[in-house]
């Protein structure tokens, strides 16, 4: 409260700036300054093209950050065989130092070009064509492990009327009701659970859990299985046929989908800074707050709020196995890496394309100040009411420009401020 309502100087400073406010929305009209007025001052910024489509580009942004941000780490983990931990470790790798970076890099561009508005919004381009070119990263895909029932078969014959995850070799089981526990077989396959690969033995070595005697388990090795010690006795191994965990898989393809995701996330991030400026350049000053409240209501509604529905459907469609329980579907347990893949580069895709839409209509669309009358860069200014704000005292015109009034400060491109 001991700060004065502006700091010294600031008057100065705001009357030297040149508004780069689209054209249509430079009537003084537009202002409101009551609430029953606030529908006027909304539909005046709806008539500005630039701030309608800069708005729908930062809503395709945003479903496209707000959707990765929570299915990128089931995407990896699924592609390249890793654990949640792991992959929420990755994301963290990717996104913090490209965000952060992409953000600063952004605004240092602007500032290190003096961009105009029109400038600023060719560089959202010019960051949504590089974003756009590395979401091709998607088409990294890893093969399915072999999962018994769902991506192989059974090494035994199915039985006829039953699921696909029961074959004669566990058919004895009763596994129907068993929880879902995956194993890594010694022939390199996945089972549902040690029941399902028709184990009938249990040895427990730490935390892991080493079966023996499976049926369903080719006798021949395709894998070599981590080794334990009997406890107690050295140079002596366990024999086992099954092991709790998933089958690891060799894929080359983990660091490279990692580093091309970075440049998605670099050049997504650095269009948000300017896409912020030209939003807040392309309307009036003292329109600008309510701007910015319009502006992230759009985002809200049309990008962040409905991205988790879209991403989660399309992922849902690339599972081929459901937990069941009580004839209900429950989780997906199993997904295709190749359809997930897919998938996610598709929606990408459209994304990015939407975004690099809007962003060049919001160029397209914009006519800076005076451009109706062939001057672009110095708009006329009404004379008589500068000289009424500066007390008559206008001491240099050229060319339609005040320079300088011995009250204050006045340029041709803006009105005169009301601070003078």
């Amino acid at each position: 409260m001991a700060f004065p309502h502006e700091l010294p100087g600031a008057a100065e400073i705001r009357a030297s700036k040149v508004s780069e406010a689209h054209e249509g929305a430079a009537s003084k009209s537009a202002a409101f300054s009551a609430l029953h007025e606030l529908p006027r001052a909304a539909a005046a910024l709806l008539k500005n093209p630039t701030f309608l489509f800069l708005n729908l580009a930062g809503a395709s942004e945003g479903m496209l950050i707000s959707g990765f941000a929570a299915f990128l780490p089931k995407l990896i983990e699924n592609q390249f065989a890793v654990n949640a931990s792991e992959a929420a470790l990755l994301l963290g790798v990717i996104t913090v130092p490209a965000g952060g970076g992409g953000t600063f890099l952004g605004g240092w561009l602007v500032k290190r070009w003096q961009l105009a508005c029109a400038g600023i919004i060719k560089l959202c381009v010019a960051a949504t064509v590089l974003a756009a070119a590395f979401t091709f990263s998607f088409v990294l895909t890893c093969d399915d492990y072999p999962f018994a029932g769902v991506t192989v078969m059974y090494n035994s014959p199915a039985v006829a009327g039953a699921d696909r995850l029961t074959a004669m070799c566990n058919s004895d089981c009763s596994c129907a009701h068993a929880p879902y526990s995956p194993v890594c077989g010694a022939d390199g396959a996945v089972y549902y659970s040690a029941c399902h690969a028709g184990c009938t033995r249990q040895t427990l070595a730490g935390a892991a859990q080493l079966f023996h005697q499976c049926s369903c388990v080719m006798t021949r090795q395709n894998i070599t299985l981590p080794t334990f010690e009997l406890e107690g006795v050295s140079n002596s191994s366990i024999s086992y046929e099954a092991i709790n965990s998933i089958c690891k898989t060799d894929c080359p393809y983990l660091w490279v989908f990692v580093c091309l995701s970075f440049g998605v996330m670099l050049f997504t991030f650095l269009a948000t800074m300017p896409a912020l400026s030209a939003t807040l350049r392309c309307v009036r000053e003292d329109q600008r707050s309510f701007a910015l409240g319009i502006q992230w209501i759009k985002v809200r509604l049309l990008g962040t709020i409905p991205a988790p529905l879209l991403f989660g459907f399309l992922i849902d469609l690339s599972c081929s196995l459901w937990s069941t329980s009580c004839n209900k579907t429950g989780a997906c347990l199993q997904y295709d890496n190749i359809n997930m893949s897919r998938y996610m580069l598709g929606i990408a895709l459209v994304g990015k394309l939407c975004s690099l839409l809007f962003f060049f209509l919001a160029w397209w669309f914009y006519r800076p100040p005076g451009s109706k009358n062939g001057n672009a860069i110095v708009p006329s200014v009404d004379l008589v009411v500068c000289a009424e704000k500066t007390n008559g005292n206008v001491t240099n015109v050229a060319n339609g420009t005040v320079e300088r009034a011995s009250n204050g400060y006045c340029n041709a491109a803006l009105e005169c401020s009301d601070h003078l």
